[in-house]
């Protein structure tokens, strides 16, 4: 029965040491791997983000809210490229620093993170519980008039 436990703890990541700088790159590119490449399957990003956003928002909520903020017309895919991180003195925190893949070279993207119950986790999508990401979507002036002409469509 020891033997079964201590290999589960093993399994999972929380009996070795975990709070390195190293592990915390790795966690960030694991991250950024999930939204650049795992975005059909948002559950795999918010296994990622900390214990109080999972506490405020079911992963079903999560996902109708990434689905539903992807679908936002002038949104361009959320593609990170990560750069670096810098990392608080004890290893309990730190910003992960990201270029974003965008319409207009330059954009970078800042997110920070913390160690909790033994690794890493990203805080992100803040506007998700609230709601306050739908905002964007009341007012919307997009039309595709500006790509075709309707009139001569008939």
């Amino acid at each position: 029965m020891i033997l079964i436990c201590a290999s589960l703890l093993l399994g999972t990541g929380c009996a070795k040491d975990n709070k390195t700088q190293e592990h915390a790159e790795e966690r960030v590119q694991a991250f950024a791997n999930a939204i650049n490449y795992d975005y059909e399957t948002p559950e795999k990003i918010y296994a990622y983000l900390t214990h109080d956003f999972r506490d405020s928002m079911t992963e079903e909520a999560f996902t109708e809210a990434f689905n539903k903020e992807r679908s936002y017309p002038y949104l361009v895919p959320l593609f990170i490229n990560y750069r670096s991180i810098e990392m608080s003195d004890d290893l309990a925190s730190g910003t992960a620093h990201f270029s974003q893949a965008a319409r207009l070279p330059g954009m970078k993207y800042d997110l920070s993170f913390v160690y909790e119950n033994g690794d890493y986790y990203m805080i992100a999508f803040e506007n998700f519980p609230d709601g306050s990401y739908l905002d964007k979507f009341e007012d919307i002036p997009y039309s595709l008039d500006s790509y075709f002409d309707v009139d001569k469509m008939d």
